[in-house]
């Protein structure tokens, strides 16, 4: 009985999912002129075979999806509700998620700990570029209407 015992613990570690086992890239929307929303994408490899994990930024509970390379989760909002700042992401396995879960509804539960957690800087969104593309409307504009009026005003001077 206990060699069994010793075998369940062991099958268990092997394909329970541990901290060490995540390389992290992160990605955040810094060009203003380009986007009309922020968006932060975090994508990792995991040993963690079998296991469906669920990411929390900003206390909001998103899906991690499988891709080729390994996992994503995404959380993409309004330039105001995501401003430059430092963002947690939080992983969890099922069983964590549903404690999350709980902790978030109830309050007096203690937070379950994540399998995982990254920082993420998102650097806010830069308006650099937005003078250069108002001066090209600008020219634009006078391109295609100031050559018309003046042409106008040509003829009516004959």
């Amino acid at each position: 009985m206990l060699s069994l015992l010793v075998v369940l613990a062991i099958f268990q570690a092997s394909y329970g999912c541990s901290s060490d086992s995540f390389t992290v890239t992160s990605y955040t929307t810094t060009n203003l002129p380009l986007a009309t929303e922020t968006a932060i994408l975090v994508e990792f490899t995991a040993d963690c075979p079998d296991t469906k994990l669920s990411a929390v930024i900003g206390g909001e509970i998103l899906p991690v999806y499988s891709t080729n390379d390994g996992h994503m989760v995404t959380l993409v909002k309004e330039h105001s509700a995501l401003p430059a700042s430092s963002y947690s992401v939080d992983f969890y396995d099922e069983a964590g998620i549903s404690a999350y879960k709980n902790h978030a509804k109830d309050g007096a539960v203690e937070a379950p700990a994540p399998v995982h957690s990254v920082s993420v800087n998102h650097p806010g969104v830069s308006k650099e570029g937005l003078p250069i593309r108002l001066s090209s409307l600008s020219w634009w504009h006078h391109f295609l209407f100031g050559g018309e009026l003046t042409a106008s005003r040509l003829k009516i001077s004959e």
